[in-house]
């Protein structure tokens, strides 16, 4: 009798953990979908948007005004870098600083900032959800994986990563794992081509390791696309060219880990 007790407790203690787990998960994936978006910056001249994807990878575009431009006109910039969950609503950005995130009234959002090496919050951001896409069957599914490379085959050593939110930014990660530097990750612009949504266009991505074409403009013709499966052909030089992408679970922390 005391044997099965001590086994029932047993049983509830690992119940317990595992319940705990779950619910720290649940958190932080909730906590990830909340901030998941690419937001507009209405109050800043510096700041135009910041933008999080579900791989943990941030782009901050800025605007810098040229002190040569006769015009005076901005010229746009990127801040990129990693993102990890610090507490609730807090999350560190790599070689930038502190996001806080307050989405307490929907009708005014906003970002406090506080850079690396501070410890005071010196921007404020109101920002609101930029426009997405509209949702169809073929928009959801490239948007709501992510991609592996895999050249139909898998490659030893090196990972490539590729995912598509629906603000039109294409996010991609390459990373070569025998080498302990970190992951080099590269970020454009998507759009499907027409309302066929056969093809789509990448643009101002220079040197992923999945596009032959570095022309600042590439078209790749879906052939295959589901759940598990993503497959392109990209014509250069009037030859085609298959390209393979896997789904995979990714967290990105300063480095590609968990690779399944």
């Amino acid at each position: 009798m005391n044997k099965l007790k001590h086994i029932i407790a047993f049983l509830l203690i690992v119940i317990s953990l595992v319940s705990c787990s779950n619910e720290d998960n649940e958190t932080k994936k909730s906590e990830n979908e909340r901030v998941e978006n690419k937001w507009i910056v209405g109050n800043s001249a510096e700041f135009k948007s910041i933008e999080f994807d579900h791989n943990g990878n941030y782009i901050i575009t800025k605007n810098r005004v040229s002190a040569t431009s006769k015009v005076n006109e901005p010229e746009e910039i990127l801040v990129t870098g990693t993102y990890e969950i610090l507490d609730t609503d807090i999350f560190l950005l790599s070689n930038f600083g502190t996001v806080k995130f307050d989405d307490s009234n929907p009708g005014q959002i906003k970002f406090s900032i506080m850079f690396e090496g501070s410890n005071t919050y010196t921007y404020e951001l109101n920002v609101t959800k930029a426009e997405d896409f509209a949702s169809t069957a073929k928009t959801n599914l490239l948007c709501d994986h992510s991609w592996k490379f895999t050249r139909q085959k898998p490659i030893n050593d090196t990972i490539s990563i590729i995912n598509f939110s629906k603000a039109g930014t294409c996010f991609t990660t390459f990373k070569i794992m025998s080498q302990n530097i970190a992951a080099s990750a590269e970020f454009g612009k998507w759009k499907w081509k027409d309302d066929n949504e056969d093809k789509i266009i990448i643009t101002q991505i220079k040197s992923p390791q999945w596009i032959i074409d570095k022309d600042e403009e590439v078209e790749l013709e879906i052939t295959r696309l589901n759940n598990q499966r993503l497959e392109m052909k990209e014509i250069y030089e009037d030859k085609g060219y298959n390209i393979a992408f896997d789904t995979t679970t990714v967290k990105i922390n300063n480095t590609l880990s968990k690779i399944k």
